[in-house]
This record gives C-alpha cells, structure tokens and sequence, in this order.
C-alpha cells in the first residue's frame, strides 16, 4: 500500500539501560522504529492499512481490546487481540495490518499504542466513518419540538439571541422556531463564553430536557462545534427608537436605544418594565458588565437610558428587550400628586375617586382601606403606572366629608365580543358569567370570550354565588397579561338566566343519577415526602382524603401551593374506597400552566412493566405502545385552565394517572363511580 506523508518515529537511546527497561536484544543500539500514515483511516467500505514495527524490545500494542469488535489487527499474519499479548524483539521490521469490515453503524475511533516502555512507544488513531455518523440527529427546531424525546442528543444550527454570558446560556434559533440552550459543557463556556455575540451563527450538539417548572424545551450540557460572529448585531451602531417604534419593527438583529422610566425594578433578575410616552416594554436580560455597574443604582421610578435586543417570548406572548446595555440612570424625584372628589368604589387594597378631571385610581397594598363609597376625600401621594393604569400610591387620605349620594351612572353592557375588545381604563361596565374561584382568585368565565373577567381584590364576595351565574358591574382597572380583565366591583348578583340545561364542562364532566362523585382538590391533598413509590421513582407518595373517603396517591408541594403533579414515569395511583364500586369517569381540571399534555388512566398492574425514561428502551417504545391498555386519556388545552373527561372502560376500583410528554399540573381531580 502506498504510504503518504510518511514519517519515520525513530527513538534512540544512548544513555545506559535502567533496571526497569526491557531487555535490549544483542545488547547494541536501541532501536524502536514504526512508520505508519500518519493517524489511520479506513474507508467507510472497509480496507486496511499496513506499516512496519521494528524494535530491539518486547512489546505490545495497547487498545486493541476496546476495538476488538471491529478492528483487525496482525502482525506478521498473526492476530493480537489484547494489549497482554507479547509481540518478541526482531532485528527485521515486522509488517501490522489493520483492518476493517464496512460500517454500517456511527462513526468510531480507538488510540492504538505501541508500548515497550515509557521510552519507547508511539501512538496512532484509527478512525472509520459509518453509515449512521456521528450517531447524532441533526434536526430544525420545529423537528425536534413535534417530536421530542428527553435524554435524546440533537444537533441544531441557528442564530444567538438572549446569550448571558456568565450561564453561556441562550436562545437558538433557525427559520422554524427557537429553543433556549441552558447550558453548555466546561470546555465550551471557557472557549466561547466572550466570543459569543447575539445575531451570530451557532452549531452545536445537546440533550434535550423538558424543564416543568417554567413549561419549556430546553438543550443542555450544549457542545459548540461552531460559531460565527457573522452578522452579529453590534451595540455602537444602535439605532434611537421609541418603545412603539421597537416593538414594530421586531427585528432583533441589531441593537436600539431606548429611554423611559424604570418600574417594577427586580434586583434579584436585574428585569424591569421600561415605559415612555408610547408604551412600555420588559427588559428581561441586562448584560453582566452592567449589572455590576449599575447593580446599587437602577430603582423604581428613574430614568434610563439602554440599548438591547428585541426578542419575543412567545410562552408569554410578551416583546421584551435582551442583553441591555445601560448607558445612563437618572434618579427622578417622584412625582406628586393631590386630588378631593367622591369615592364611588372600593376594593380591600385600594378604590376610585371621582374628580373634577376624570377617575383617579388609589392603590397601594401596604396601606389599609379607611374609606367607604360616598365619601369627600382628599389624596395626596406619589404618581405611578402598574400595567398601564395610571395609579396614586404611598398616598394619605383625609376624608372631608361622609354618606354622600354618589350619581347614578349606566354602564355598558358588554356580550362576549365588546368584552374582548373592551379598553376603556375606569369606564363602568357590566358583564354576566360564572363565577369561579381559583385560589384565592375569583373569576368569571363569559361564555364564547377568550378574556376572564377577574374581581380585582374585592372586600367580600358572597361564596354561595360560587360555581353561579352572576351579573357583574364596576369599573375596569386594566389587564393582567393579556387575558384577564380587572374589574373593581360595585355590584355582584345572581343571574336571572342561570343557563339550566347549559354547560360549560365537557360531556361526561358532570355527577349524574346513580352515580357518586368523589372531588379531590388542593385543600384536600396532603402530601408527605417518600423515597418512592410504586413506580420506584416519583415526588412524593400521599394520602388523599376527601369526602369520598381516603385515596392514594402521588403529589408534588411547591410553597403553598399544592397540586397533583404527574411527569414522565411519576404517577398517581388511585385507589377507590372499599364502600365504592366501579370507577366510571375521572374529570380533570388542568391548571393554566399545563399545555397540552397526555394524562393516561391505566390499569394499576401495568405501572411497574412501564420503563422509565433513564432505561435503555424507553426511546425505542412509542406511546401507542405504552398506552396500549390504558382505560382512557384526556389532554389539555392551550395554555388555558380547562376540564377534561377520561372514561373508564371496563370494570376497574384501581387505577393510575400518568403522563410521559411532560408535567401536568391539576386543580383537581373528580373520580366518578356507580352509586
């Protein structure tokens, strides 16, 4: 076989052999010469490749063992296949063959060595390409999250946004979508950590993990194969722009300049809103240099000056600015303000006042209401803007004069549709629905409109109009998020039309005749922490009490809030009580975090066949295979609070819940049996 940019490893030794040395055949000059192409390669095909070994020592070759599955090696027609063969001493160059079949499998390598002693050795790669790669998938993004599996590494290409370098954490994206890179390997952040700029062109290999908490992909452990500053956006060409301006052109390839006023300032997060004369907008990310430059300085009501990226977070349908710059904090004395009129409204942390230039709105949660509706008072206290509303807070209130007839005013009525498009901040409204409770939160659900009306901080509410019709009327103090409609109660009534024969729940979701529901909701569970289950591995195993008697089960607690929790191969065993026959339904009611997650109801006896996710046959086993006996699923909505109906089919007291494609986090859970 020809050889190219052939090299000659030629030791020798002048100095006198050591005790530890091998023996030195004839006793003359040292010799421990091997000629090879370099580092071996063998074709994807197969082939082989020979060089020549000729050593005055005993020797062998080490990392034949690990490859022995694949890799030939002779010499002189004679197999070696373990670095504790003896290859002898020979005053003639002895021929080395290595060999392999085709590949039809990943990409692999093994070091050989050549090894006489610590003087004497050299070492050389061998290396042959397979059919599979490097055994990783290279996928898009929109690839991976249609189908993804935890565990499973995948190679991704794509443009940084959001990169914070002291985590090297950051958003990915390519023309399908995003995903955020929680974390890259040792050796990656110490090469790439102050290279990496946003709009540059990343390719790198990771794990996926479904991170719960937060209802997001992620890539882990990340290896950077590549990157290219490329078109990189650079902070000194930012271009001046108003909020408005930014948000519209959404373009998060270059940096903008932004000034405004600093308000709900985290100092944990360094985040806050920014808000000018046209809008605000969340800073999400500030770059570490000015984090420590500006950490004792930024606070809630200064102005700054910054310059960042724009990004859009489309878990919260929110536009936000990344890695800022913070170019200039100015402190500004708060603004002061003083108003008297009529209180028309009130809430259990703040209430409307009624003046000669309009509604003002009084908030503040740290100050008790001392005022009643048809009260003269006086306000005094700081301007602010919570969402948009203008607010007056760190206020004093002096009431002039009290049991004064407040107008009469009409509100507007609003069907589902002006409901939705409503935006008159303090206008009066009136609006029907149910009422729900959630928490410590009252809701109401308008049939056929996408917004919840929700009653901001009411004094009371009477807890028999729960789960009723009720016609609501107040004032509309803003929007939480996008979604929730705020309104200031002034009255809050029974329905006349109380909908009888209408439903909002799905079929089945409801208790019918000859039938007993047992509903088992956050303040029934009580969780106490265990080391495992019936699964061998889950959060914590509990006791479920409720009216219906005591079911098991496991639970997650996270603060005070306590949830039924299901993820992966963690699942909840329900046992009904012995007085009960046969399970018919189980009514899930997920929580607004849980998005369009699988909950599967199996048979009890199938939990310790199901694999987890760390065993080797987990991502060779489909969920159709998985569920293939399960008595029923539900799944849940889009990022809304929904119910879901699994039926049980079959004659079953016991069963479990489990979810495979991430956590699911629920209300409550109603088990319906025959009475």
């Amino acid at each position: 076989m020809k050889l190219k940019n052939l090299f000659l490893a030629v030791i020798a030794a002048g100095a006198a052999l050591v005790g530890c040395d091998p023996e030195n055949i004839g006793g003359g000059e040292e010799i421990f010469t091997v000629s090879a192409n370099g580092d071996i390669v063998i074709a994807k095909d197969g082939g082989s490749q020979t060089f020549t070994v000729k050593s005055t020592f005993d020797w062998g070759i080490r990392g034949v063992d690990e490859a022995a599955d694949w890799l030939n090696v002779e010499v002189n027609g004679n197999s070696i296949t373990s670095k504790s063969q003896t290859i002898k001493a020979s005053s003639e160059p002895l021929e080395i063959v290595v060999s392999a079949l085709a590949n039809t499998g990943k990409d692999r390598s093994v070091t050989l060595t050549l090894f006489a002693d610590v003087k004497h050795q050299v070492s050389i790669k061998v290396t042959q390409s397979g059919d599979l790669g490097d055994g990783i998938t290279t996928t898009t993004v929109a690839k991976l999250l249609e189908s993804p599996v935890e565990g499973n590494v995948y190679r991704l290409s794509g443009t940084v946004s959001r990169f914070s370098a002291s985590y090297c954490s950051f958003d990915l994206t390519d023309e399908t979508g995003s995903i955020y890179v929680y974390s890259v390997d040792a050796d990656s952040k110490t090469q790439y950590k102050d290279v990496i700029k946003n709009g540059g062109h990343i390719t790198i290999h990771g794990t996926y993990k479904w991170y719960a908490d937060k209802s997001q992909h992620e890539i882990v452990d990340a290896v950077i194969e590549e990157y290219d500053s490329g078109n990189a956006a650079n902070p000194d060409e930012a271009v001046d722009a108003t909020v408005a301006d930014f948000i519209k052109a959404a373009d998060g390839s270059k940096y903008y300049r932004l000034s405004g006023t600093v308000s709900g300032f985290s100092d944990k997060y360094f985040s806050f809103d920014l808000t000018d004369e046209t809008g605000i907008i969340y800073v999400y990310s500030v770059e570490e240099a000015s984090k420590t430059a500006w950490k004792d300085k930024v606070k809630n009501g200064y102005k700054v000056v910054i310059r960042g990226l724009y990004e859009y977070y489309s878990a919260k349908s929110q536009h936000e600015v990344v890695n800022a710059i913070i170019d200039s904090v100015e402190e500004v004395a708060a603004e002061t303000t003083e108003v008297t009129g009529l209180v028309i409204a009130v809430s259990s942390k703040g209430f409307l006042v009624s003046t000669a230039d309009g509604i003002a709105y009084v908030f503040d949660a740290d100050i008790a209401v001392a005022v009643k509706v048809g009260d003269n008072v006086t306000v005094s206290g700081e301007k602010s803007t919570y969402n948009g509303v203008p607010e007056i807070v760190k206020y004093t209130v002096t009431v002039n004069s009290s049991g004064n007839e407040v107008p009469v005013q009409e509100p507007t009525e609003l069907d589902a549709t002006d409901f939705d498009a409503y935006s008159t901040v303090f206008g009066l409204v009136k609006f029907s629905g149910k009422l729900v409770k959630s928490g410590n939160f009252y809701n109401i659900k308008v049939k056929d409109a996408k917004r919840t009306g929700s009653l901001s901080n009411p004094v009371s509410v009477d807890e028999a109009l729960v789960d009723k019709w009720v016609d609501v009327t107040g004032y509309f103090v803003g929007l939480s998020g996008t979604s929730y409609f705020n309104v200031m109660l002034t009255d809050l009534a029974l329905s006349e039309d109380q909908h009888e024969g209408e439903s909002d729940e799905p079929e089945g979701a409801e208790v019918g005749e000859n039938e007993v529901g047992y509903e088992l909701t956050n303040a029934e569970i009580v969780a106490f922490l265990s080391s495992g289950s019936n699964t061998g591995d889950v959060y914590a195993d509990v006791d479920i009490t409720s009216a219906g008697g005591n079911w098991t089960g496991n639970i997650n607690t996270k603060k005070t809030i306590t949830y039924a929790q299901f993820r992966n191969n963690r699942s909840a065993h329900m046992k009904s009580p012995e007085y009960s026959t046969n399970v018919k339904r189980v009514v899930l009611r997920f929580q607004e975090q849980t998005s369009s997650r699988t909950v599967y109801a199996v048979p009890v006896s199938v939990i310790p066949n199901l694999p987890s996710q760390k065993d080797d046959n987990y991502n060779k086993t489909s969920h159709a295979d998985l569920f293939a006996n399960a008595y029923g699923s539900a799944v849940s909505g889009a990022k809304e609070e929904c119910t879901k109906v699994i039926t049980i089919t079959g004659e079953t007291k016991e069963f479990a819940l489990l979810a495979y494609d991430g956590a699911v986090y629920l209300n409550s859970i109603l088990v319906i049996c025959e009475q």
